[in-house]
């Protein structure tokens, strides 16, 4: 007989799982004591609060399609990691949860620090299950291993996301009886699944529908980047001679230099990006959902079933026609179903060039006409910075191949509007919750997986300073990315959105580069545009954790940018 606690351990192994990000404490310290023998093979982070633990798996998850484990105990990731948990939710982010009931194997009294969901303790299973697509609770040590088998199964099966295996303090360290059913597999067994695709009939009549379309358009969200289907469609477009734009959370999905690319669309998207969407008589949609964000309110001016015909990518069957009903659902892997509509639309497609190459020089008129990347604020240098120099001076420094992370509040709409990607794939955004301080614990989770690629996270001050402990776990492990803040002393969306009543908006003056100091990271004040270059190249050549506090003119506001619900999309 072998341990649960070990065991436990083993599945990790078996199943591939590279990083596990927690604090020990309650019954997962006997599971931190078994990584203690596999640190070769399986890497295991302390962080120093239990949201940036989660954070970083959701990016890992993101990154590479496979999940890595957020540890600690029950009462804490069932609240502190939640904010991560619930982010990885709604983005489809592979994750597991292993965490305990704390309940002194006394379910039924008073324990503290309790989850076990009796009279006077916390139900930690209802807190996982409401924010996880799969939570199992353990009660005996085969139990604990078989859920931690499944958690890994659901978390990359169909649409991925959070899982969670929450253990009775009687299930983690017992011995397990493997010679008795339910039996012990090894777990690649539960992992070897083809991709799911669409049927040739269905593919068909999707080339049918773009064959006899006059001006067939792209929209490509975070599927793209969950399924890494970013060749597959970029070679769609070019076969079709299709715009493509992104949604929020899809940015980067095709690098915005591509000629074919028109942005972002959306309440702050390029104007080119809703009028070329808004234009189509066919819309592809790719791995979106289409949220009120993107469609800017569901104004018809952008789409309009009633005037379009829509076919709908989703892995999830519930997504294909969820906001606007579609003319065909093509339900599957994005990069398995783009696979296949590209090699059914070869025949389709021959002879198009020429107009192809009519409707690129078009688009190229209409991206200049509309402003594509393009404001005067961008080229203005001051003291302090413009919030949109700052972007264009970040976009004309780091290398193309950099990865972003982006934060909330003004500081990411102005990335989002103003950066344009120059490679696929290169925007991580926070886009479920959306909430303040993601960037920086999303930065270290990438950098870890990416260590070959400059890594840099885009933050404001609110955002920065609710995560600024993930310095310390920078440090501690040389995990050398660079945090850039647009330091404007306040909550600058509020704010803006306050205007003369200003209540609970502003703050205090911080030193950011002396609170990067004392964690041990290098630490950098901007106060003129001009001297943003050099920061950042001064950090990157560091190859250590930096952090660059950036003085922001808080007098330009986002909503100048933001399209109206209603009128032309021209606004």
């Amino acid at each position: 007989m072998s341990r649960a606690n070990e065991m436990i351990v083993q599945v990790l192994e078996e199943a591939g799982v590279e990083y596990v990000f927690g604090i020990p404490g309650g019954g997962t310290m006997a599971i931190f004591d078994a990584l203690y023998q596999k640190q070769d093979t399986i890497k295991t982070i302390l962080v120093r609060h239990e949201q940036t633990a989660a954070i970083m798996a959701d990016a890992c998850g993101r990154a590479t399609g496979k999940p890595a484990v957020i540890m600690g105990q029950g009462v804490f990731m069932g609240s502190n990691a939640s904010f991560g948990v619930m982010e990885a939710f709604l983005s489809s982010s592979p994750m597991v949860v292993i965490t305990d009931t704390s309940d002194g194997n006394m379910p039924q009294h008073p324990v503290n620090q309790s989850g076990s969901g009796e009279y006077g303790s916390i139900d930690l299973q209802s807190i996982f299950r409401a924010m996880t697509k799969f939570t199992t609770l353990a009660t005996d040590p085969k139990q604990s291993v078989i859920g931690t088998q499944l958690a890994i199964k659901h978390a990359t099966s169909g649409r991925p996301g959070p899982t969670c295996v929450l253990m009775r303090s009687a299930a983690i360290v017992g011995e397990v009886d493997v010679e008795s059913p339910p039996f012990i597999h090894p777990t690649g067994g539960y992992l070897n699944m083809s991709k799911a695709q669409a049927a040739p009939t269905d593919m068909a009549r999707a080339v049918e529908l773009l064959a006899g379309a006059r001006n067939p358009a792209i929209v490509a969200g975070n599927g793209v980047h969950l399924s890494h289907a970013h060749e597959q469609l970029r070679e769609l477009a070019e076969q079709w001679g299709m715009p493509v734009a992104t949604t929020y959370k899809g940015k980067s999905a095709v690098a915005e230099t591509h000629p074919l690319s028109v942005g972002m669309l959306g309440v702050f998207g390029q104007k080119i990006g809703n009028a070329a969407i808004g234009d189509a008589d066919v819309i592809l949609v790719v791995g979106a959902k289409m949220t009120p964000q993107d469609t800017v309110r569901e104004r018809p001016h952008i789409i309009d079933p009633n005037r379009q015909r829509i076919i709908q990518i989703d892995i999830d069957e519930r997504n294909a026609g969820w906001t606007f009903p579609v003319e065909l659902g093509l339900i599957g892997d994005a990069r398995v179903i783009l696979d296949q509509l590209v090699e059914a639309s070869r025949p389709a497609v021959e002879g198009r060039a020429k107009t192809n190459e009519v409707r690129l020089r078009a688009l190229q008129q209409q991206k200049k006409a509309k402003a594509f990347f393009t404001d005067a604020a961008l080229e203005q240098d001051s003291a302090p910075a413009l919030p949109q120099r700052v972007v264009r001076l970040i976009q004309e420094t780091v290398d193309p191949s950099t990865l972003i992370t982006l934060d909330a509040g003004n500081n990411r709409v102005w990335m989002c509007h103003y950066y344009q990607t120059q490679e696929p794939n290169t925007v991580f955004a926070p886009g479920g919750t959306a909430g303040m301080g993601w960037a920086l614990p999303a930065a270290l989770g990438l950098k870890l997986v990416r260590p070959e690629r400059p890594v840099v996270a885009v933050t404001g001050d609110g955002g920065f300073v609710m995560t600024a402990h993930a310095l310390s776990t920078a440090v501690q492990y040389n995990i050398p990315v660079v945090c850039i803040i647009m330091n404007d002393s306040a909550l600058g969306m509020v704010r803006h959105h306050q205007h003369e009543r200003q209540i609970a908006s502003q703050f205090e003056s911080t030193d950011h580069v002396m609170l990067a100091k004392g964690f041990g990271a290098l630490g950098l004040q901007v106060t003129d545009s001009r001297e943003l270059p050099d920061a950042i190249r001064e950090a990157q050549a560091s190859g250590r954790p930096a952090v660059i506090d950036v003085l922001i003119d808080h007098g330009p506001n986002p909503d100048d940018i933001r399209a109206s619900e209603r009128g032309s999309t021209e606004t």
